[in-house]
Order: C-alpha cells, then sequence, then structure tokens
C-alpha cells in the first residue's frame, strides 16, 4: 500500500463487501473509492478506509466520473456535488449492509465524523 496504514480487518471486510456490490451505478466491475482519501480524518476521526463507495473505472476516474465532470451521476438523485453524492451513495450502501447484517459497518463515531463532514 502506497502511503498511510493498510486497513483493519474490519475495513477489509467493508471493503470486500462494497466491490461484491458492484459499480453503485451498475456500470461494472467496482474498485474502491475512498472519498476522502485513505487517511482521511473529520474532528480527529478516522474516516478514509470508511468512507469509500464502490465505483467501476468509468464512474470513478473517467471523464463523468466522480474525479470528473460528474456527468456519470446525473439523473440518479444523488445530489449535484461531489461530496454530496459521495455520502448519499455511502449511506445507502451502509443501510443495506445493516439490513443484510443486523450491524453497522463501522463504528458510531466514524459514522457520527463522515455525517458531518462538510469539505
Amino acid at each position: 500500500m502506497k502511503g498511510g496504514k493498510a486497513p483493519t480487518a474490519s475495513q477489509k471486510r467493508w471493503h470486500d463487501w462494497l466491490a461484491n456490490q458492484g459499480c453503485y451505478l451498475g456500470l461494472g466491475p467496482a474498485c474502491i473509492h475512498h472519498c476522502v482519501g485513505s487517511t482521511g480524518k473529520h474532528n480527529k476521526v478516522e474516516i478514509g478506509q470508511w468512507f469509500c463507495i464502490p465505483l467501476s473505472y468509468e464512474a470513478h476516474q473517467g471523464a463523468g466520473g466522480i474525479h470528473g465532470d460528474l456527468s456519470a451521476f446525473d439523473g440518479h438523485n444523488l445530489g449535484e456535488r461531489r461530496k454530496e453524492i459521495e455520502k448519499t451513495i455511502f449511506n445507502r450502501l451502509v443501510a443495506v449492509y445493516r439490513r443484510q447484517h443486523g450491524e453497522y459497518p463501522c463504528p458510531p463515531d466514524v459514522l457520527a465524523a463522515i455525517e458531518n463532514y462538510h469539505r
């Protein structure tokens, strides 16, 4: 892993579950997009390895992707700005995970920090 520390076992399980969901937009196999980078923090809480969403290469790094002009996300009712889109997708996936597993995928302080993240 380049920079930062490797994900913990529970973070890796979250990443694996996300990847198995496929691209959120349905555009193919997923890679993990770290919404604030893998070492991101908010209010001193490490959120980087948790605040992730599954996106295909096109939705992640393509011209219309999350790092591009966001046009791939048009019409999906996810929001207008990048962080709004990322938080909406993340929250929807957390809800699916919770329904499937009966628990949240990450600690409560992490969920609160992500909810309050505003950059």
